[in-house]
């Protein structure tokens, strides 16, 4: 080694010998540089950007070595030969670029490795096969153990630099991978000149040095424009990498359709506009809009009119909204406004401006399109106190808002959104809840108001919630009905029930409720019949309720299935009868086995003359109609007894029995027997 660095330091030209190590230093960057591009790519652009690797590497590695040689001060006359010093040239070039290109192969486990050992060896074929493009003066002696560490270091640094360019352990490691290059370049080259002893066979020729000056600047101009063609192709390469990040982040925050911001805008502006809020003191302002009847346009006109619409839209909104106002579009036709507020901002003014943007009709598809808009409206902090607060509360402010017709903006409300809240609750509690078994069925007996016998039983649906614990049906089932969960849950109840009735101690009816939901099922009458079969319950014994609302939110689908289900041999009722606004119509649709008057009326018989006049107006309706008449909610003696003048036969109320279970009912069934009470089985 400190023959190598006397050799360096007596025997070279310090300037030439700088330039070539600034050749070589350019070169290793530039070459690493391009490898990392042709890495990271596939195909025919890999190869491409192997191309220009290889060129790169292969010019500077030539360059630093003609340089060096030419630096290299020898009193003795150089010839060189111009075929082998071309040769040697592409040598560099093809070798290198071969071994790039089997380094970033992943043809093996060790193919960095090996292909780093190949630009290795491409270096040491390139500097030996030039050495021998040189013709001196003299006789030339080799030292074999120099050779042969100089090609060792050319090849195992050039695996080693390749290692690390491929399994980088931390981010420096291209620029040590670029190092370890430069290092596998110069060891090479000055170890190999080391290796080399000239003996004179003829005086010098001074006359030649000029020419070999002019050769060291040739090379080195040859190789800067080499090296030069690699970065301004490693800038045009940065420049499109920055245009298409700049692309894909443009894309990835924003709406293509609209041109508005996208819901991750949406997400960081929300996150932004809180933290702000808390620095500055002021308020955060996030309006929700949602269009009332979106799917009319998409319907009517067609999918690319409701783009069009929206596109309308966006562009109305971008060119109207003031500084400190962003809009988003959150998917199909759901946008959110945040605006920040601080001193002086006029709320009422930016609600009525955003209401303008967009209610007002826009031309679309060559024709002027309108759609109602509904606006929820949250304050931060005012209206909760994290954005996923915030958020979710201005969510309910438009579900609010979409309700009322009237009042299409609407503010957060925390009493009138927390009963929202709960709703959404219980539709999110009551998915699983047949299968975790947290239903229970109960039976309230239904009684001959003449003889006080048992006449039958309803059907009533009781759930238990593990935490909340007992949850009113006036709560769940309006929930469970929505979210079409009352389908399941309806016919779960029914099998329940005719699979208990089927077991009681005397042949009664029992009667379950059907949901609007499940009349507009048109397989119902066979889901009934198989589950009769299934349980060995008779037919006769079951008696269906519907209400009036869902018999007449569909008349004649409605009639349909329920003239089924009679054929079969079950049993009809209208419940809630009096309650709805088309009691006499439904009557005259469907001949009902049973009308059960609501217990509303019940509720007003001894304070109100008109409940008293009403209900003998049905009893006398039922009785010209041949229909039985079952009063519910009876809960005072004063009640039964008019009843019981009025000519009403079957009542049932808190005043005969509160829901049982089913051992309750069957225990209350046998102590009537015993007792003697005998009632018609089957009775009205």
């Amino acid at each position: 080694m400190s023959y190598v660095l006397s050799c360096i330091a007596t025997e070279h030209n310090p300037f030439l010998v700088a330039l070539a190590a600034l050749m070589c230093v350019v070169g290793a960057w530039i070459s690493f540089s391009l490898f990392r591009r042709a890495r990271d790519t596939r195909g025919s652009t890999r190869l491409g950007w192997l191309f220009l690797n290889g060129m790169a590497s292969g010019a500077a590695v030539w360059c630093t070595h003609f340089i060096a040689i030419l630096a290299y001060e020898t009193p003795l006359g150089l010839k060189i030969d111009p075929f082998l010093t071309v040769l040697s040239l592409v040598l560099a070039i093809v070798g290198t670029g071969i071994g790039f290109g089997m380094a970033s192969s992943g043809w093996g486990r060790f193919a960095p490795e090996a292909g780093g050992a190949l630009v290795g060896a491409a270096i040491a074929g390139m500097h030996y096969l030039g050495m021998a493009a040189l013709h001196v003066e003299g006789f030339v002696e080799w030292n074999p153990s120099m050779v042969a560490a100089s090609v060792a270091l050319a090849v195992g640094l050039g695996a080693l630099s390749l290692n690390r360019a491929m399994r980088p352990l931390t981010r420096w490691c291209h620029h040590g991978a670029a190092g370890v290059f430069f290092l596998a370049v110069v060891s090479l080259h000055f170890t190999g000149v080391a290796a080399l002893t000239i003996t004179p066979l003829a005086p010098a020729n001074p006359g030649s040095q000029p020419a070999l000056w002019a050769l060291a600047f040739a090379v080195a101009g040859v190789g800067t424009l080499v090296i030069g063609m690699g970065v301004v192709t490693a800038l045009i390469d940065l420049r499109t990498r920055s245009l298409a990040d700049a692309d894909r982040v443009r894309l990835s925050t924003s709406d293509p359709l609209t041109g508005l911001g996208n819901r991750a805008q949406f997400n960081r502006a929300l996150e932004d506009g809180c933290s702000w809020a808390d620095a500055s003191n002021g308020q955060f302002c996030v309006v929700l809009v949602d269009f009332d009847d979106f799917k009319s346009i998409n319907q009517l006109r067609g999918y690319s009119a409701g783009d069009a619409f929206l596109s309308a839209i966006g562009s109305r909104v971008l060119e109207g909204l003031q500084f400190g106002e962003v809009a988003m579009r959150l998917g199909g036709d759901e946008f959110v406004v945040v605006k920040r507020l601080s001193d002086g901002s006029s709320l009422q003014g930016f609600l009525e401006r955003l209401r303008g943007l967009f209610t007002d009709p826009v031309r679309a598809s060559g024709t002027a399109l309108s759609c109602p808009a509904c606006m929820g409206v949250a304050i931060y902090p005012d209206h909760g106190l994290s954005s996923s607060d915030l958020l979710a509360n201005v969510g309910l402010a438009l579900a609010r808002a979409k309700h009322d017709k009237l009042s299409p903006v609407q503010f957060c409300d925390t009493v009138m959104d927390a009963a929202e809240k709960t709703r959404r609750m219980l539709g999110v509690l009551l998915r699983g809840v047949v299968e975790r078994g947290e239903l229970v069925v109960q039976f309230q007996p239904q009684f001959d108001l003449r003889t006080g016998a048992i006449s039958g039983a309803e059907a009533l649906l009781r759930w238990t919630h593990p935490v909340l614990g007992p949850v009113s049906p006036a709560d769940f089932i309006p929930v469970a009905e929505e979210s079409g969960q009352i389908a399941a849950i309806g016919e779960w109840v029914l099998r329940e029930a005719c699979r208990h009735a089927a077991a009681w101690p005397r042949p009664l009816k029992v009667a379950v409720n059907l949901s609007a939901v499940q009349l507009r099922q048109a397989d119902l009458p066979e889901r009934v019949a198989a589950i009769l079969t299934e349980t060995g319950l008779p037919a006769g014994r079951l008696e269906l309720e519907v209400t009036e609302t869902s018999l007449m939110a569909d008349p004649e689908r409605s009639v349909a299935v329920l003239r089924r289900l009679r054929e079969k041999g079950v049993s009809i009722a209208l419940d809630d009868f009096g309650t709805g606004y088309s009691a006499l119509a439904s009557l005259q649709v469907f001949s009902f086995d049973r009308l059960k008057l609501d217990k509303s009326f019940a509720g007003d018989l001894v304070q109100s003359k008109e409940a008293r006049a009403i209900l003998k107006t049905v009893l006398l309706l039922g009785q010209s109609l041949s229909i039985p008449v079952l009063a519910e909610g009876v809960e005072t003696e004063p009640q039964a007894a008019f009843l019981r003048a009025a000519g009403c036969p079957t009542v049932q109320g808190f005043l005969y029995s509160r829901p049982l279970s089913d051992e309750a009912l069957c225990a209350m069934i046998v102590e009537q027997d015993e007792a003697g009470f005998h009632a018609a089985v089957g009775h009205g």
